[in-house]
């Protein structure tokens, strides 16, 4: 019986792989007319794929080794921009000896200049080439034995060499699917047992990053602090209760200043516009003048005049706002923030006292003691550490006194703690009912406290600066002085309420999202909610463009259905090979867009830092590429274009969908041989850096030094390359992770092609990491964590691919051998998932201990005080404008306003 093409009766119906599959089913069906055999060409596209894109990439890499040694300002980044210079930089090799010299940098040379993320990238880069070497082991046996299959009516109309050597040649029950079986256990075993090796280089890898002395390792983001907490010195105390007087350092809650923020950018672009009007005036030697107004109409000012004039305006505004918004902080009971961010102290008030009183019951029974002045020792735990502090016999000095835990019981506060044990002995019911009313009263004392405090400043910033200016932020940062203190605050419950008082790791202070550290607990959860309602939307959308694209990789198939491609490639048959070649590439430039658009859904999660998004963007890239290349193409694909050779004669089920599944690896090799080149050729040549720093140079202002290094609408300059987009090119290698486990049994050339792709990324990375990208944005490794859980799932989705294909293949006495592995795969799973990450998130006690010792020694906490402040609160108050502005202004009449 013939059979209809299934494209002519089901044209894209949502898979990726229409034309692959239609070529795949026309190798496994059992039917005798012979012009079916016409479409098994899978060795002549793959054949042409590598002639094809090896070519291309050959050529790139040999292009690039010239193009790298004649414009090293180009290709060397890290040799000559501030900031990024590397030693690893400094020696660019030979013309091809550069592709085997970045092997010679070492992992901890690499993660001290490269930063660990870069290490992470290309380490898993290295375990998927020797995962690779491994398949390619197996390969040596398997395609024999596949080749060699016997004869049956199933597979007697496969003519195709490319899929003799897949599983779709293998007829269903043969002895030789117990090579399959032996082969997978080969390969999934070496894959858990690399996994625990690379485990054990990533804890020690991560504990070092961790040991590092940077403030975000001795601090915590606080979210949802309770209203009795929402000040500085309060959530200061509740910490220092929670540990001990010297181990807080400062507590740093936001503040919003929406205003504030305005007038600072409005500051910077007069002090920009005063720059530019010096350049002018140095180089043209004439003064430059501007309307005052937006109208044409406005009259014309000197422009050094009238931006001189207005930047002292906003000067003098800056440094009003920033006192009366300290002011609040102040008043809000906080003197850890800085004034005028130089660190200087302030003085409690007795209100701040009064209501400190107020909460010690809420804090702890020993916060009702007095110290010797009189004062609650609350209040002086408040008070910053001097520089000059002792550690010693669990004392820490407070502006010019010291207390200790003997000290305070000698005062006292032991004296009163057994008075108060003997009477809850004694009368445990009248004890319990007085400590409740007491404990009720104060509540609401400082209820009431901080509620009138609070309306008071509110109402004083409402009038003094407008708006919700000065509104104290349920959310900021607590600084520890030790790493055992930072890592057993990240690990504690510290509310009963889920979501209050919520710790979690503090980013580096130069990568705060400080307009999402705000966002409410609800709102919040409501932008993941929609962040999750439109990935997923996306990813269902993505359907229908990459179903089209990826039906042109068998354009002889897809003409019989689309009229208008027939008419053209029966007018131009040169275009049929073409068309098939292209298909991978527009697969891949569509996908291009995917890290911008899902980037932009991660921000919807009110994320407070770059290391989120990119976790976040890197979670969905990697899941979008399992669900649109496994669960629609290689899954659902296979049986929807069955569907209509199944209608024919529905006894033939078995046999085309065992035979349809296995043969798309041709397909899946093109993807990756086509990703390879095209990412490749534009990360070696920096196309798109390139492309932006030429506009860059011809857009914006550009008159002096600082505009030249300045970004301008998006467009970075020669010397600010941008930071490697670790999500996006991580999320890659889950698709060649997954390809791999998938075909590397099934298919075993896969191996060859996952191999070869591989070991190229590796070299490039290596040099691009070395020569153009600085460890900036460095998260620690975080995504390496991610990859490993994502790479566990692929595992179980490659297994219940292969075991699935073996029941098609009606392996019933190989399937009972097979079972097991999946299972022990989920016990694999459920074991390194219980300690192994949070082993890696953590630096342990004893680590923690001696780093502790050694910054005791030193004594040194400048780089943690105010690292946390809020960026508006500390802005320099009298920027100094670039040029020379003395003898330049003058006071003619008509100069000098705008």
């Amino acid at each position: 019986m013939e059979r209809a093409s299934p494209v002519e009766e089901y044209p894209l119906c949502g898979s990726e792989n229409i034309g692959g599959n239609e070529r795949n089913l026309n190798a496994g069906s059992n039917t005798t007319n012979n012009d079916d055999h016409s479409d098994d060409n899978d060795s002549e596209v793959l054949r042409d794929t590598i002639k094809l894109y090896g070519t291309l990439l050959l050529l790139f890499i040999l292009l690039f080794s010239w193009v790298r040694r004649q414009f090293p300002r180009v290709y060397n980044i890290r040799k000559w921009v501030d900031g990024l210079k590397s030693y690893l930089a400094d020696d660019q090799h030979g013309f091809i000896s550069w592709m085997w010299h970045v092997y010679d940098i070492s992992d901890d040379e690499l993660m001290d200049e490269c930063g660990m993320d870069a290490l992470c990238f290309v380490r898993l880069i290295d375990m998927g080439f020797r995962l690779s070497l491994v398949g390619i082991f197996n390969a040596l046996w398997l395609i024999p034995i596949y080749l060699t299959a016997e004869h049956s009516n199933q597979t007697q109309d496969i003519q195709d060499d490319i899929v003799k050597t897949t599983i779709a040649h293998v007829p269903s029950g043969s002895s030789r699917l117990y090579a399959t079986i032996f082969a997978a256990y080969i390969m999934f075993g070496y894959t858990m047992y690399l996994i625990l090796k690379e485990f054990d280089w990533y804890i020690e890898a991560r504990h070092r990053f961790l040991r590092k002395r940077m403030a975000r390792h001795f601090a915590v983001f606080v979210r949802n602090v309770p209203i009795e907490y929402r000040n500085n010195q309060n959530l200061e105390a509740f910490f220092r209760r929670c540990f001990t007087n010297e181990d807080v350092l400062e507590a740093r809650l936001a503040i919003n200043a929406p205003g504030l923020a305005k007038v600072l950018a409005n500051r910077d672009a007069t002090l920009a516009n005063l720059e530019h009007a010096l350049a002018v005036y140095e180089r043209e030697g004439v003064r430059p003048r501007h309307n005052d107004t937006l109208l044409v109409l406005g009259s014309e000012v000197d422009s050094i005049e009238c931006y001189s004039s207005e930047l002292e305006k906003l000067n003098n505004e800056v440094g009003q706002r920033i006192d009366q918004l300290n002011a609040v902080v102040r008043g809000s009971v906080s003197v850890s923030l800085a004034q005028n961010g130089s660190g200087d102290e302030e003085p409690q008030t007795t209100s701040d006292q009064g209501m400190d009183q107020a909460l010690v019951p809420l804090l702890s029974a020993q916060g009702s003691q007095t110290n010797g002045n009189g004062l609650d020792p609350l209040a002086a735990h408040h008070t910053e550490p001097s520089q000059s502090c002792d550690r010693s016999n669990n004392s820490v000095h407070f502006s010019g006194s010291s207390f200790s835990e003997d000290q305070t019981a000698r005062r006292g506060g032991g004296n009163t703690l057994d008075k108060l044990t003997k009477t809850f002995n004694r009368t445990v019911k009248n004890a319990q009912s007085v400590a409740g009313r007491a404990v009720d009263t104060a509540t609401s004392v400082a209820n009431k406290a901080t509620s009138v405090a609070t309306d008071a400043a509110g109402r004083a910033v409402t009038m003094v600066l407008g708006g919700d200016e000065g509104e104290i932020i349920s959310a900021g940062f607590v600084v520890f002085t030790k790493h055992s203190t930072a890592n057993a605050a990240l690990q504690m419950i510290h509310h009963k309420t889920p979501f209050t008082m919520e710790v979690m790791e503090a980013p580096d202070p130069k990568d705060i999202f400080w307009g999402n550290v705000s966002r409410t607990h609800e709102d919040i959860q409501l932008g993941m909610l929609l962040s999750f309602g439109m990935a997923a939307g996306v990813c269902l959308l993505w359907t229908i463009p990459m179903s089209f694209f990826a039906s042109l990789s068998n354009a002889s198939a897809v003409r019989s259905d689309v009229k208008w491609l027939d008419e053209i490639f029966s007018n131009h048959p040169l275009l049929v090979p073409i068309t098939e070649q292209l298909a991978p590439f527009l697969v891949v430039i569509s996908n291009a867009s995917l890290p911008t658009i899902l980037g932009a859904i991660a921000l919807f999660e009110g994320p407070i830092s770059t290391g989120v998004v990119e976790a976040s963007k890197f979670t969905k890239l990697a899941t979008f590429m399992i669900i649109q290349t496994f669960f629609v193409s290689a899954i659902s694909g296979g049986v929807f274009q069955a569907i209509s050779a199944i209608l024919k004669d529905w006894r033939e089920i078995v046999t085309i969908l065992s035979n349809s599944l296995p043969a798309q690896g041709t397909y899946f090799m093109q993807i990756m041989l086509s990703m390879t080149t095209v990412t490749s050729g534009f990360e070696m040549f920096r196309i798109y850096p390139l492309v932006t720093a030429a506009l860059r140079s011809k857009i914006g202002p550009n008159r002096t030094e600082k505009e030249r290094k300045k970004i301008f609408m998006s467009l970075r300059p020669l010397s600010d390359p941008p930071p490697f987009p670790h999500a996006d090119f991580t999320s890659r290698l889950v698709l060649y992770y997954m390809i791999f486990f998938v075909y590397s049994v099934i298919s075993p050339l896969t191996p060859l092609i996952t191999g070869a792709c591989l070991a190229v990324k590796g070299t490039i990375f290596r040099g691009q990491f070395i020569y153009i990208y600085g460890p900036r944005r460095d998260s620690g490794g975080k995504l390496w964590a991610h990859f490993i859980q994502i790479m566990l799932s692929c595992m179980l989705i490659a297994q219940v691919t292969i075991f699935g294909l073996l029941g098609l293949k009606k392996a019933a006495k190989q399937i009972p051998l097979f079972f097991p592995l999946p299972i022990i795969t989920v016990l694999f799973n459920f074991y390194i998932r219980q300690m192994h990450f949070r082993v890696a998130s953590y630096l342990p006690t004893d680590e923690c201990l001696v780093e502790d010792t050694s910054l005791d020694e030193s004594c040194d906490l400048s780089f943690l005080r105010g690292a946390y402040t809020q960026p508006q609160l500390t802005a320099e108050r009298n920027p100094i404008p670039e040029g020379n502005l003395e003898g330049v202004l003058r006071t003619t009449e008509g100069y000098g306003a705008c």
